[in-house]
């Protein structure tokens, strides 16, 4: 759906037509959809219509789920034509079906079809003359898949017409299509979201034809229909397959094969129809033979609306970059993929700017017609499809082009969790992966942050080779930085000035090992000989320990130890967590590892602490250690010292409803449940100011679309004030820190009247891991010695300006701000909130308002990394701030990201923390919880959630 929905026709023309006599002129009542398709057809008398089957005429309001699934169990018992197979379960148990639907001889041998078709897809396997044996015989599969966005509605109805046209029609063209192909009919891609959409639409209904589009029952309620029970938008889920319906789609398609994959959606109810193909840019992966296809389907398309006087268009909003739609994703596998975007109408009818009423049965009919138009087109076309299909999985497994020789490497000896969940993802994917079993120099390699170096990776690293059947969507998932071409950039950048807003229309950077924040590098040659092929990711799970006198210890290398630490808090228990590196009974561990002491709980048997242990097991990749001392040799700090914190159980609370975004809301939501095992409560943002919170110690502010209400505010304050910890996430987080915000950090705006003060603790931050520089034999002089200059914040910026040209200067840089980019947030080491986190975080910045912080505002988390290199002795000014002397900063990871939001967001705050009273507030200044995936990310929030009522607020004893 395009971001305005009102695009094309504008709010005030819709305005006039509703003003005028002439709109309200009597409009033939238009007929069923199945006749404004196909006329006036005959069907098989002894195939259910569907409006016998809804109980209502098809087409005349959007069916439930409920309805939809009960229709194709009674066609799939009453037709030869027709199979049923369900591929998932939704979150609130809702079952996710498809239709398979072509000759009884073809579904007869779909076991055999399936085989025939794993065959033409991997050529390293297969003969040529096998292949033309199978190109000459195979049907065509075509996966037609419905309102994935639940509170677009048309297409699950469209689709029941579409079986039952496919299933019931005695016509030659129904039969010779059937013959040829095998027809998938997704009707439901999200069944929670279109119950809860449908919910309303039949709760709001009036009793007499509303054709007002700003009709209560379409707006739909709190968190409206367009997602899934956690409120993800299920359409970008397709790359990193993090929720069932999605992956239960993975796992249908893999063996599919489809040549033809179709995502119907809808937009605003002002437009009119679109089709593919998408502008400019377009995926630089995407095959480029079957663009050739997609053209000839959207004539063929055009051509079946001009027939009927319909309405449509192409390209306009639509660009083709981002490879996590779901046509997007069925291209990269090798089909013509095509979206449509039918106006919403949703109810009764939409009165449009023309004056004229769109009916949601002429809704449904253009879904309808759509997917017949590109049936026909694929029957037409399925050898001639097979063949391209065949030819493109030869090129890109063959010894020569891009892929041949490009490897992706991921060390194998940190975060065990993220890369077992990676290998899921891969293996649903259906994507090759080896596994190194010795130490390997592959030469030169290119990391993360673009440098050229020479790594050695340890046994157990993982190589996913680009070579491979899958190759396009492989260099989609783990190409570090793809370029725009620069006929879109420039496009981009005079929309710009021109408009203030961009065109494109999502993140600009997506690949897995960003978003899994685990170091990666490209390489240039062939396999380690000794590699072998990675299965199935073992599960976690771990064997209980010895018994100790002295406690246990779960490693912190992994984001494991942070689960388990929730999980042992839920269970009674009182870990802690250490705050530096440390040596016990002869072995190293990390900070960030959870210890168990018996100290702590004095009042349970030794044999009952250790099993209570249990609760961790089922969350790590490695046992539990039972320590024989507490004793750290040297430096290393000992059990009962104050580098070991004790952690408090949180008692999350998660602010909802009112302007709180819903998508963050669910991603947040779905975390704490599914990442952290805890039980959020979920409160009205509207009533927060009326609302006991002293249950909880920890409440998450989500992003939102406005500023924070005062009552919630002084609520919000006082609740901090007495120990809590109050984490904010983006606009939530600048609606926090405003010039009369409760919090000392700022937004970059809200700062410019004094940057002296940011500088100067930004030089002193930097200043301090240099300490060990700055001490030298002068110290010991007896004779009087200068010392080191202060860093003045002259010296690191530009103090000349006015406030007003500083102003003028942020308004502009702020033009530019990113749409979704991957960039280097280095890590400061000294900060619990950064355990389990390596030295340069990947963060995906968007428009968000850049954070400030300065003395009394810890930053754990700044954008940009520093790189020894640089050739200048003196700070370098450099946007507000400044560069060190004798380095360079990496800001850039992936993505678009224009030099002047360069120069806006370098050295700004990812991540502030500071005390408030004896509670503590966290603010990201962008969401560390995007689409499920951004498992590096996201370690941090679990940090915040899990560690910060014991670590960072002042918890109370209890008697």
């Amino acid at each position: 759906m395009p971001r305005s929905c009102l695009r094309h026709l504008g709010g005030l023309l819709l305005g006039l037509a509703l003003a005028s006599p002439l709109a309200f002129a009597a409009q033939p009542v238009p007929a069923a959809p199945l006749q404004q398709v196909f006329g006036a057809r005959e069907y098989d008398a002894r195939i259910a219509t569907p409006d016998t089957l809804l109980g209502f005429a098809h087409g005349s309001q959007a069916a439930t789920p409920e309805e939809i699934h009960a229709a194709l169990l009674a066609w799939a018992a009453q037709s030869d034509r027709l199979r049923v197979h369900t591929y998932a379960r939704s979150h609130q148990g809702r079952p996710l079906s498809v239709a398979i639907v072509s000759s009884p001889a073809n579904l007869a041998r779909l076991d055999a079809l399936q085989d025939e078709l794993d065959e033409l897809a991997d050529p390293r396997r297969t003969s040529e003359a096998r292949a033309r044996e199978i190109i000459a015989r195979a049907p065509a599969v075509a996966y037609i898949a419905h309102s994935i966005h639940g509170n677009e509605t048309s297409g699950g109805d469209a689709a029941l017409g579409l079986v039952y046209h496919l299933i019931a029609g005695n016509d030659g063209e129904t039969r010779a299509l059937l013959d040829s192909t095998i027809v998938i009919v997704d009707p439901l891609l999200n069944p929670d979201g279109r119950a809860r959409a449908v919910g309303d639409l039949r709760g709001f209904r009036t009793a007499q034809p509303s054709h007002d589009g700003q009709q209560l029952a379409r707006g739909t309620s709190w968190p409206f229909g367009r997602g899934n029970h956690y409120v993800f938008d299920l359409n970008r889920d397709w790359i990193y397959g993090t929720q069932p319906e999605t992956r239960g789609r993975l796992a249908l398609l893999k063996r599919w094969h489809p040549l033809l994959f179709v995502d119907a959606h809808e937009m605003g109810a002002q437009d009119t129809f679109l089709f593919s193909p998408p502008r400019a840019p377009v995926n630089r992966h995407f095959p480029p033979r079957f663009r050739e296809y997609l053209e000839r389907f959207s004539r063929d398309q055009a051509e079946a609306f001009d027939r009927r006087g319909w309405v449509y268009y192409s390209g306009e909003w639509n660009e083709g970059w981002y490879p996590g739609y779901s046509d997007a994703w069925g291209g990269m596998r090798g089909a013509v993929n095509i979206l449509y975007e039918q106006a919403r109408v949703a109810d009764h009818g939409v009165r449009q700017a023309n004056g004229q009423v769109l009916h949601y049965s002429e809704g449904v009919a253009r879904q309808l017609g759509s997917a017949w138009a590109n049936l026909q087109s694929l029957r037409a076309n399925h050898r001639q499809l097979l063949q391209a299909f065949w030819d493109d999985r030869k090129q890109v497994t063959g010894g020569s082009g891009e892929y041949a020789r490009r490897l992706y490497a991921i060390p194998g000896d940190a975060h065990p969790t993220r890369l077992a969940t990676l290998l899921d993802l891969l293996a649903l994917q259906n994507i090759e992966v080896y596994r190194t079993t010795r130490e390997w120099r592959p030469g030169a390699a290119t990391d993360t942050l673009g440098r050229r170096t020479s790594p050695t990776l340890p046994a157990g690293s993982l190589i996913v080779p680009n070579r491979q059947p899958l190759a396009r969507l492989v260099a989609n998932l783990f190409e570090f930085d793809q370029r725009i071409d620069e006929g879109s950039l420039r496009k981009e950048r005079e929309e710009l000035l021109r408009t203030g807003s961009g065109t494109m229309y999502d993140v600009t950077a997506w690949n897995l090992p960003m978003m899994f924040g685990v170091q990666a590098y490209t390489l240039e040659g062939g396999m380690p000989g000794d590699a072998e092929r990675v299965g199935e990711p073992a599960v976690a799970g771990a064997a209980l320990p010895a018994a100790s006198e002295v406690g246990y210890l779960i490693p912190g290398h992994d984001d494991g130890a942070l689960r388990a630490a929730s999980a042992l808090l839920q269970a009674g228990l009182q870990p802690r967590v250490a705050l530096k590196p440390l040596e016990l009974d002869g072995r190293r561990y990390p900070r960030g590892s959870v210890v168990v002491t018996r100290y702590d709980h004095r009042d349970r048997s030794a044999e009952d602490l250790r099993q209570a242990l249990a609760a961790a097991l089922p969350h790590l990749r490695e046992g539990i250690v039972a320590l024989r001392s507490g004793q750290g040799p040297g430096d290393f700090p000992d059990l009962g010292g104050g580098e070991f914190g004790l952690l408090q159980a949180p008692r999350v609370a998660i602010l909802g409803k009112g302007a709180v975004g819903s998508q963050n809301f669910g991603f947040v939501w779905h975390y704490l449940e599914h990442g952290l095992g805890l039980t959020p409560t979920l409160l009205d943002e509207a009533a927060l100011a009326r609302t006991d919170l002293r249950p909880y110690n920890v409440i998450v502010l989500p992003e939102r679309s406005g500023p924070l209400d005062s009552g919630v505010r002084d609520a919000l304050k006082g609740w901090t004030e007495a120990g809590g910890t109050l984490v904010a996430i983006g606009a939530a987080s600048a609606a926090l820190a405003m010039k009369d915000g409760p919090v000392k950090a700022r937004t970059l705006d809200t700062a410019l009247e004094d940057l002296a003060p940011y500088r100067g603790w930004l030089a002193r931050e930097w200043l301090a891991t240099q300490a060990g520089e700055q001490v030298g034999a002068r110290l010991w002089s007896h004779a009087a010695v200068a010392g080191q200059p202060a860093p003045w914040p002259s010296d690191i910026g530009n103090d000349k300006d006015d406030l007003k040209a500083r102003e003028a200067r942020e308004q502009w840089r702020r033009l530019f701000a990113p749409r979704g980019a991957f960039l280097a947030a280095r890590c400061a080491d000294t900060s619990w909130l950064t355990l389990g986190c390596d030295g340069v975080l990947p963060v995906l910045v968007d428009a968000n308002a850049p954070l400030m912080a300065g003395d009394g505002v810890e930053a754990p988390f700044r954008l940009g990394a520093f790189v020894s290199g640089g050739d200048k002795r003196e700070w370098t000014a450099f946007g507000w701030a400044g560069i060190p002397p004798g380095q360079s900063l990496h800001l850039r990871m992936s993505g678009l990201l224009w030099p002047e939001a360069q120069e806006r967001l370098a050295n700004t705050a990812w991540l502030t923390r500071e005390a408030l009273g004896r509670g503590q507030v966290i603010l990201f200044a962008t969401t560390p919880v995007f689409r499920g995936a951004s498992h590096g990310m996201q370690r941090v929030l679990g940090n915040a959630v899990v560690l910060g009522p014991g670590l960072g607020a002042s918890a109370p004893i209890l008697p």
